[in-house]
This record gives C-alpha cells, structure tokens and sequence, in this order.
C-alpha cells in the first residue's frame, strides 16, 4: 500500500481517530484477525480482541493501528497504539482498497473459466515474474470479497494486477471488472462447474460472458478455440481485440505435435508462422491449452518467446493438482484433490492412463458437486471413461460417487475391480492393500477433502 498518516488513513476509511498520532505512517492494512502483528501495519478487526492475549503482543511492535467498528469496546489503548472507530469495517476497508488502486497504475489481467483459471494464473506469474513486479491471486481467494485485499497490497513499485476471477453467483466478475478494468480477459473455457448453484449451464455461460463484457474497450480478450461451452460467448458487442487460443481449430496461438514425456508435456506453438517449442512440468493436454492461453497473454505483455520458455519450464504446479508424489511404500500419488468437475477429472483421468503406463492404475474418485440436474449424467460420464480407458481399480466415495461406481461396471468394468467406500479411513486400508508399483489418482470436490487419504498414504 502506498505511504500515508494514520490521519489521512482515518478520513479514507470514513472513520473517526480515537487515538493515536495522527502523522504516524500507515504502509499496510489488513483486515481481520492477523495471524501476525507488524509494524506501521493497520488491522481492521471484524469481531471482539481478545485484549489479554493479544496486548502483549501488540506492544512489542508498536506503532501500529486497528480499526473497529461499532459494537466493539476500546479499552485502555497502550501508547504507540492508533484506533479508529468507523460504522463497518468491511466497507472501510473498500474505503481504503478503492483510494490505494485510485494511487497506483498498473495493467490489469483478469483470468476465468470453469476449470485452468488457477494453473493458468500460476504459469503467467512463472513467466512475468522477473520483468513485471507484480500483485497477484493467491490460493483459491479468487471471488469479489477478495478483490480489497489484493487492490491494498498495490505499491507503486508494482505495474501488474494478475488476478484470477472466480465466482459464487452471476454479477460476482462483473463487478470484479467494474472496479479493475481488465486490459487484457481470458476465459480458459466453459463447462458444468457451478451449474448447480447458477441454476443450469445457460447460467454459466452467462456468468463467463460478464469477462468479455468487462474488458476495457481497447483491450484484449483470449478465448479457447476448440472449447464448445466458450463458442457460447457472444463478442458482438466487444470492443477489442480478440484472439483465441486452441490445438485442433484454426487459433491466433496454436498447439501442435503435442507429445507426452516421463516429467511433463512437450509441444509446439505457431504463432503469426512462425513455430517454437515449449515444455511445461505437469502433465496432460488441459494443461497444453492452459499454457498456450498464458503464452498469448505474456506475448502481448511483450514477452519474448525465450522469457517464455522459460517460465514455462520452471512452472510449479499448484498444490492439489496434479500433484505428484512418491510414497514411502513406492506407490506413485497423483493429488487432483482440489476440486473436481467433469471435464477436469477427465482430464486427470486420462493422465493416470498415461502415467501408469504398465503399472497397475487406480483410480479414487469421489462426488462431483454444484452440477444440479447434470449430477447423474456426469458421474455416469466418468464412469464410462474409466471403463473405457481401462483402468485396473475403481475407489469411489461418497453417495455420488456410487454412480460413477455403477456406471463403470455397466460399461464393462470388471466388479471385482470396482469398490465404493464411504469414509477416508476404508480408502486408506484399501490402497494399501494394492501393488507397491501402483499410480493412484485422486479426484473430487473439496468438500470432500481426499488430500487427507493423500496425507496419510505418502
């Protein structure tokens, strides 16, 4: 955040100094209870300190500040110790948020989809890391009541905001753009993620739109060219540039000869004629397409083809997904256990299939939810693809689960090779029962937390 009195950060925040010098400098704020204090930082608390505990602490790195709203006492303040009093703290702290952007100018990139926004923002950072200082999405705090956490972090060293667009319910990117202004949108693709709690797939086309309609006039949009759901989205009305990415369909930043290797994906990329070679860490053709969205967004951020490569092939991939690890019996873990929704976990199981190679393939699958009317179908889906490609065991977990389970079996999966389970503990007993040599993939929606079978099996 940008340098300011404790004076000044009160007028911003609508609120009123109680105590506290108002030339003290402010070069941080943060909202919510801190899991550290820091000095010249500001905390906006939301509910009651726990003075006894906290005030110890509190004096050892004065000065600093806390904003409180009202309803909370303000006992007996240390010196050293700024407060202020405002209505409510989540709207002050947009106070603060909207003057910081209002002081730093930077580029913005907005990233969505139904499945590759988080990969995709992650190789993008790999990229630009070392020509642009940058604030970017961390984790999964991708929705609006993020965006004010990320807008305060702006210092004027910064010249990009990476921000990864998430959403919970129509209007939440929409109102994400209204405030950043992307120059440069990408939609990674469409698909049944949120159909439930959007209330069917017309809705999350609908949701996706709100990205191109919300890039700047000027600016530009990335769209994936071999993605049905994104063929969808309608850019009559947009005012830019558009470019698309893709493997199979004519795309401004085209894949080709895509290949996989025992450490990731290798592939090429024609761009205006001219053809270079890429590699990425991490495994599968979702990822390719993830990838080539992030190469046409850093070449119109002037990248240069060789930058390029090589943040791409010192990209990490987030945790939980796609994750790889040896465990101490040998068995090689595949932890997609972030989330799931069809096309991803398809995705994930085609890796396991080329993964495993000659080794014994397992595949620990569990429900897929906020799919609506789409639930029983897409469990089915996932079933049959597993029969399909023919991979040794089945695990399932949960009611929803049991679907996939019963769909695999009916598309020709031998039952003696398929088991449904319903706690972490009964998944844990079974692997280890498995083949030491085994590569066991691990999918479903966070909600069921399979990273714990992970945890225990490594």
């Amino acid at each position: 955040m940008k340098t300011i009195s404790l004076g000044t950060l009160a007028k911003i925040a609508k609120g009123r100094l109680l105590s506290g010098n108002p030339s003290a400098t402010v070069n941080a704020v943060n909202f919510g209870k801190p899991k550290k204090l820091q000095r010249h930082h500001v905390y906006f608390y939301t509910r009651k300190i726990n003075w006894s505990k906290q005030l110890a602490a509190i004096k050892r790195v004065r000065p600093l500040a806390v904003v409180l709203p009202a309803g909370i006492s303000s006992p007996s303040i240390p010196s050293g110790i700024g407060v202020i009093r405002v209505q409510d703290a989540f709207t002050a702290f947009w106070n603060v948020a909207k003057w910081n952007w209002s002081q730093i100018s930077v580029k913005v990139v907005g990233i969505t989809g139904s499945a590759g926004k988080s990969t995709t923002t992650e190789m993008l950072a790999s990229i630009l890391k070392y020509r642009w200082p940058m604030v970017k999405t961390e984790g999964n705090l991708n929705t609006f009541s993020f965006l004010p956490s990320y807008l305060v972090r702006l210092q004027p060293k910064h010249k990009l905001l990476l921000l990864e667009m998430g959403m919970k319910s129509l209007n939440n990117i929409k109102r994400q753009c209204q405030v950043v202004r992307p120059g440069i949108g990408v939609v990674t693709n469409v698909g049944e993620a949120h159909a439930g709690s959007l209330g069917g797939l017309d809705l999350v086309v609908r949701a996706k739109q709100e990205m191109v309609d919300g890039v700047r006039p000027g600016g530009t949009l990335f769209l994936n060219a071999d993605d049905e759901g994104s063929q969808k989205l309608s850019v009559r009305n947009f005012r830019g540039t558009l470019k698309k990415f893709g493997i199979h369909n004519p795309a401004d930043i085209r894949g080709r000869n895509v290949r996989f290797t025992g450490r990731g994906m290798a592939f090429d990329v024609e761009i205006n004629g001219t053809v270079s070679s890429f590699f990425i860490p991490t495994f599968g053709t979702h990822n390719v397409y993830n990838a080539l969205a992030a190469i046409g967004v850093a070449l119109e951020l002037g990248s240069t083809i060789r930058e390029i490569q090589k943040g791409l092939s010192t990209f990490r991939t987030p945790k939980m997904r796609l994750q790889t690890i040896r465990s101490h019996s040998g068995r090689l873990l595949i932890n997609d256990a972030w989330n799931a929704n069809p096309s991803a976990m398809a995705a994930g199981l085609e890796v396991l299939k080329l993964l495993s190679g000659s080794r014994p393939s397992i595949a620990v699958l569990g429900d897929m939810l906020e799919l609506g009317n789409l639930t029983k179908s897409s469990h089915e889906k996932i079933g049959k693809l597993v029969a399909k490609l023919g991979i040794n065991q089945l695990i399932t977990i949960g009611k929803k689960g049991r679907l996939i389970a019963e769909s695999a079996v009916k598309h020709g999966m031998n039952k003696n090779n398929v088991f449904s389970y319903s706690t972490h503990d009964q998944v844990v007993r079974h692997i280890r029962r498995t083949p030491v040599n085994s590569v066991v993939y691990f999918k479903a929606s966070r909600k069921l937390k399979l990273e714990k079978v992970v945890q225990q099996l490594r």
